[in-house]
């Protein structure tokens, strides 16, 4: 048996929150209790009211002097400032003209060690060297240009042979175009053939012509190289004649020897003489020479030395750039690690973003499920229907065709708008739908077989349909007459879903149920579901389920063989479909409802109405499962089960990864927006990271090309310093070489003026050492003439190369001779050529006159031949570029061998230039040391006046410092100066005011104070009158001598009264000032007071013109010449007081012209912001004197004063 729940009516209760309000109300005090009390006997109200201003005054004219002085000291100060500008302006010149001088004389410098090293031996011997390289240089540089323009004219040749060849070949095509044309035309044609042959040849001519002109450059090149190898040549023809008369020399000595007699001693003695004499020359210049040698061995052993440094520093820069390029490269190993973790996370997080994305979406779009939509009163229709025992009326069933009508079905036709449609020739069939169903893109591709569905598919149908019955139930429970007929929602888990797939095999599938043909007239198997959910492990007495045809079903669905197929949004269209007809289509066929429409147990199940027959769960321990399965037949079955009674075991199966389907909130979605947004930012984030990696990885990789630069540079570097050290070193070698030659002159020269000497000594010496002499001068005989044997191969091989030379002067010259045979035979073609053409002209003309045909004047095989000789000319210019071509290569390579031969050779000039600069010789050159003499003066001087600059900048600094200060107490001086003006201002106007005549006494008046007292405003005034008349006296004695008589007067009567002053206090004040000031301002403010009192006496029961004034003066901001002048009151229609009148006419009161507003607009307006709080109270309680104050305030004082009247 169902437990079943009431559900009673939740009530909200509302509390009324009642906040009181506190009014503070700004309460206007009396007057007493807005005043300073001061309490003032007649003689001690005896106070210069001059003194605050005169006070004043004198502060100003202090201040202005200060401020005078003020201007005096900075005007100084400026112009200290100007003088000391002018100063740094002028030294800064000097400095400026010092660094001048300083950069001439190091120029000086430079320029002086660069002459001195220049005169040394071997930097001249080196200079020399380059120079003659360069001069080789540049002839075989002729030679390449001569080569050069030989193969461009080789190529113009070709050009020129090609264009013959074209021409020839385009006249015989026009030729035999034109044999087909007139006689005449064609002879025309023929004619200009010539003309144009003529041309040509002239071309040609002009190409030959270039071709020797070019031909005569390269022959006056190669003389050129042929005069520098005869130079050369003679260089070792001369050393060839220097060895020659070396053996002469020994064969002489040799020959002296032999022929020595005795007879002949004084004869060969002689020559012996002469002979050392000439060898002692010899061997001072061979010394001389050896000195040199070894000046240049020395500077080669310098330069040899630095080449190895330089070499050593290469290599060391080498090992630096490769260790450089190998950290670049692991960086950018690293990079593009980076790179392709920084792509895996934007991979990841796009991902995420698209995930994000898609949840997002689910949610807006209700996870793609649509909404049942019901009838504003489907409640009180669905409520009619219960109460009235489940009778469905007219209006229920308009009800219920609205609801149709809303979820995008045809109201007159139902959601089967059109029955069934098929895409296969009848083999499968699909229901024609009508809802407001919106099928997703995924869902219309997805296939679905609904009899065999896989368990996600079956999965995804499920929490469809519950998210759609728990949309309907939303509707119902929002309210709570609705939530009377519609119990909790419904979940769908896993296990739910096979556990309906077993209640269905098991009552439906496999149990031969026939749903048209069984005892209880039911499709439902109620027993047999039940059976089947209590061997699952519910133990329930009772199994809901709604079920439909689901439209699922087409019309051949008896052959249970036949397989139906449907997309997923088929099949969600139809379950959308089953639900809404069971809903609003659930009564019973008949003629009166053809649709179905009203309500009935499948919506009361999908409702879990507790009040219907089709209930589903009420069970407060239980929780309710839907599932949809789809059985064999295809019929679609909304089962519903209630776990209240199942075991724990069971129940902690359904609860497992089981969810209520429910449309997203609000908070929902904008939670899930809020995730994609920020996983689309993570995107960003990542792809920023990405491309900072990839940016990364492109600098890494530049970074290694640059590395790899550095190395290729550092290397290419190191080797050319190898070289260089090569280099040095042969030098270093043949400086070795030439000393030890030089020593060798000298040893062989000191040998032989031994031997002489000898010779000398020994001539009368015995036959044996004769002997002996004669033996060593046949050795120094051969080794003589083995020298001469070298200088020859040497003079030989320069003799070969001059041979060589000559030989291709003569190759050269043949070329021209041939250039200009060929210039010959061109100009003779052309001359042929014009011959033809004028030959041409004289047939076409008789050919005009006898009709001679055109192969009589020009046959074809003129033209074939003219082809044929073009084409030899093309491949004799193709040859000869190709041998032209070769020796400029040639010449090339010569001329790279001579340029490289330059560069060494002006490496060692450089190196040797710059250790004759380094070298004490240089340094110590007179003129060196003079022009480092003058640069030292130079450099001390700029340091001199350097310092002076510094000296004259840092006074410039401090007087500038000193202006500013005084510019700053000027500015705080004149701003004191203005702010006491303005006080003198202030006190001005409260001088003014204070002298202006009184109000005569009024009649009497009673008032009454704040402590209860009754005081006479008779005596008041009289008081008052008496204080303002003492005030005066004090500011003006002279001038109101009968005011003082009458004023003393009046304070005989009353010699021991005490005058009370109360006056209004607009702000916290300060009375603890100096007596002068309480007292000056005390007056001030029981002089208004009483001239107030007064025009209020005067005033009474009319209105008063004071306040008319009063208003004008606050619009105009200004303050009047005398206190009561801007009384104003219109004088007509109204009554006018005696007194007041009687006051107008004696003059105690004037009354306006008719312009008093417009000429109180044109009094000076007054700061009020700048007055000070004792001028305030001063000029503010001095109501009578016209002062500006707020209306505010001035309308509290009137109110007081009226209420005191």
């Amino acid at each position: 048996m169902k437990n079943r729940k009431r559900i009673s009516d939740k009530v909200l209760v509302g509390t009324v929150a009642v906040t009181g309000a506190t009014f503070l109300g700004a309460s206007t005090l009396n007057a007493q209790a807005d005043t300073v009390q001061q309490t003032v006997k007649n003689n001690d109200i005896n106070v210069n009211p001059q003194i605050p201003q005169q006070a004043a005054q004198q502060q100003v004219n202090t201040q202005q002097q200060v401020v005078n002085s003020g201007v005096q000291i900075v005007n100084s100060a400026q112009n200290t400032v100007k003088a000391d500008q002018s100063a740094v302006n002028a030294q800064q010149a000097v400095v400026n003209s010092a660094a001048a001088e300083a950069n001439s004389a190091s120029a000086a410098v430079e320029s002086a060690v660069t002459s001195a090293a220049q005169s040394q031996g071997n930097v001249q011997s080196a200079a020399s060297a380059v120079q003659a390289a360069n001069s080789a240089v540049s002839g075989q540089q002729q030679v390449v240009n001569s080569n050069s323009a030989q193969v461009n004219s080789d190529q113009s040749a070709i050009s020129s042979a090609k264009e013959l060849q074209a021409s020839a070949e385009a006249r015989l095509s026009d030729y035999i175009v034109a044999s087909q044309a007139a006689a005449t035309s064609a002879f025309n044609f023929a004619l200009e053939n010539a003309q144009k042959a003529v041309n040509d040849q002239q071309e040609a001519v002009n190409a030959a012509s270039q071709a020797v002109n070019t031909a005569q450059s390269a022959v006056q090149a190669q003389q050129n190289a042929v005069s520098i190898a005869q130079q050369t040549a003679s260089q070792a023809a001369a050393q060839v004649a220097k060895d020659a008369s070396a053996v002469a020399d020994a064969q002489q000595r040799l020959d002296a020897l032999k022929n020595n007699g005795s007879n002949d001693n004084v004869t060969a003695t002689a020559q012996l003489q002469s002979t050392i004499s000439q060898l002692q020359k010899q061997l001072a210049n061979d010394k001389q020479a050896a000195q040199n040698a070894q000046q240049m061995l020395e500077s080669a052993q310098q330069n040899y030395n630095h080449a190895t440094a330089a070499q050593k520093a290469a290599e060391e820069k080498v090992n630096q750039t490769k260790a450089a390029l190998a950290k670049a490269q692991q960086a950018v190993t690293t990079a593009q690690a980076n790179a392709t973790a920084a792509q895996q996370k934007v991979a990841t997080a796009k991902a995420d973003a698209l995930k994000a994305l898609e949840t997002y979406n689910n949610y807006k779009n209700d996870n793609g499920v649509p909404t049942v939509k019901t009838p504003s009163d489907i409640v009180q229709q669905y409520e009619s229907y219960i109460n009235g025992k489940r009778y469905n009326s007219p209006q229920v069933k308009s009800d219920c065709a609205e609801g149709i009508a809303l979820n995008g079905g045809d109201p007159a036709k139902g959601l089967m708008a059109a029955g069934w449609t098929s895409t296969d020739g009848g083999k499968t069939w699909t229901p024609i739908l009508k809802t407001n169903y919106q099928a997703t893109d995924q869902d219309k591709a997805e296939k679905v077989d609904p009899r065999n569905m896989t368990a996600a598919q079956q999965t995804e149908i499920t929490k469809f349909a519950a998210q759609i019955v728990n949309s309907f139930r939303d509707s119902f429970q929002s309210t709570a007459a609705g939530a009377a007929h519609s119990y909790g929602k419904v979940k769908v888990s896993p296990y739910a879903t096979e556990l309906g797939n077993q209640v269905i095999d098991g009552a439906y599938n496999n149990s031969g149920w026939n749903k048209s043909n069984n005892a209880t007239g039911s499709p439902h198997n109620e027993n047999g579901m039940v059976a089947a959910a209590n061997k699952a492990g519910l133990n329930t007495g009772f199994v809901g389920e709604n079920l439909s045809t689901g439209l699922l079903l087409d019309p051949a669905s008896l052959h249970r063989n036949l397989t139906q197929s449907m997309s997923m949004a088929d099949v969600k269209q139809s379950i959308y479909a089953g639900i809404l007809a069971m809903i609003y289509q659930d009564v019973e066929n008949s003629a009166a409802a053809p649709l179905y429409y009203g309500f009935g147990g499948h919506t009361e199940a999908f409702l879990n109405d507790p009040k219907g027959m089709n209930g589903i769960s009420y069970d407060d321990n239980g929780n309710q499962y839907m599932t949809v399965t789809i059985d064999k037949d295809g019929w679609v079955h909304y089962n519903f089960f209630d776990d209240g009674r199942a075991s724990q075991a069971v129940k902690n199966k359904l609860a497992q990864g089981a969810i209520t389907p429910e449309n997203a909130s609000a908070a929902q979605i904008n939670n899930a927006h809020n995730d994609y947004l920020q996983k689309e930012g993570a995107v960003t984030t990542a792809q920023n990271a990405a491309t900072a990696a990839q940016n990364g990885v492109t600098t890494a990789q530049a970074n290694v090309a640059t590395a790899q630069t550095a190395v290729n540079n550092a290397t290419a570097a190191q080797q050319k310093a190898a070289n260089e050290t090569l280099n040095q070193k042969a030098v270093m070698a043949n400086a070795q070489a030439a000393v030890n030659s030089a020593n060798e002159n000298i040893n062989n020269l000191q040998a032989k003026l031994a031997k002489v000497q000898a010779d000398l000594n020994a001539i009368n010496g015995s036959v044996q050492d004769k002997a002996r002499q004669l033996a060593q001068a046949q050795t120094n005989l051969a080794a003589a003439q083995q020298k001469l044997s070298a200088s020859k191969n040497v003079q030989a091989s320069r003799d070969a190369a001059v041979n060589e030379a000559n030989a291709k002067l003569n190759q050269l010259q043949q070329n021209v001779q041939a250039k200009q045979n060929d210039l010959q035979q061109a100009q003779s073609e052309l001359q042929n050529k014009k011959n033809e053409y004028s030959q041409l002209n004289s047939q076409i003309r008789l050919a005009k006159v006898f009709g001679t045909s055109l192969a009589a004047v020009s046959p074809q095989s003129n033209y074939e031949k003219a082809i044929s000789d073009a084409k030899k000319a093309v491949a004799s210019a193709q040859q000869k570029l190709s041998d032209d071509t070769q020796v400029y290569k040639a010449s090339q390579a010569k001329l790279q061998e001579l340029t490289a031969t330059v560069s060494q050779l002006q490496t060692i000039y450089e190196a040797a230039l710059s250790n004759a600069k380094k070298s004490d010789a240089v340094q110590n050159d007179a003129a060196v040391k003079k022009a480092k003499t003058a640069l030292a003066a130079a450099q001390l001087k700029v340091q001199v006046e350097t310092g002076k600059l510094t000296r004259l900048k840092g006074t410039l600094d401090k007087d500038q410092t000193t202006l500013d200060v005084a510019n700053g107490d000027l500015t705080k001086a004149q701003e004191k100066l203005n702010s006491l003006q303005d006080e003198l201002k202030r006190a001005q106007i409260t001088l003014d005011g204070l002298s202006h005549p009184y109000i005569p006494s009024t009649p009497v008046a009673e008032e009454t104070t704040s402590e209860g007292e009754t005081a006479t405003s008779s005596n008041a005034t009289s008081d008052a009158n008496s204080s303002t008349s003492e005030a005066a006296n004090d500011a003006s004695q002279n001038e109101t001598q009968e005011a003082n008589v009458t004023t003393e007067a009046n304070y005989e009567e009353n010699d021991q009264q005490v005058l009370t002053s109360k006056v209004q206090n607009p702000g916290s004040l300060n009375r603890a000032s100096e007596e002068a000031s309480v007292k000056s301002e005390i007056a001030a403010q029981i002089a208004a007071r009483n001239a107030h009192a007064a025009n209020d006496n005067m005033m009474a029961g009319f209105d008063d013109p004071y306040d008319n004034y009063y208003d004008l003066q606050q619009e105009a901001a200004s303050i009047p010449s005398a206190p009561l002048e801007g009384y104003t009151r219109q004088l007509g229609g109204g009554k006018i007081n005696a007194k007041l009148e009687a006051a107008i006419k004696s003059g105690q009161i004037k009354l306006p012209s008719s312009n008093t507003k417009s000429e109180a607009k044109k009094q000076p307006k007054v700061n009020k912001d700048s007055l000070t709080a004792m001028t305030v109270v001063a000029a503010g309680a001095a109501l009578a004197t016209g002062a500006s104050l707020n209306k505010k305030r001035k309308n509290k004082v009137a109110k007081k004063l009226e209420d005191n009247e």
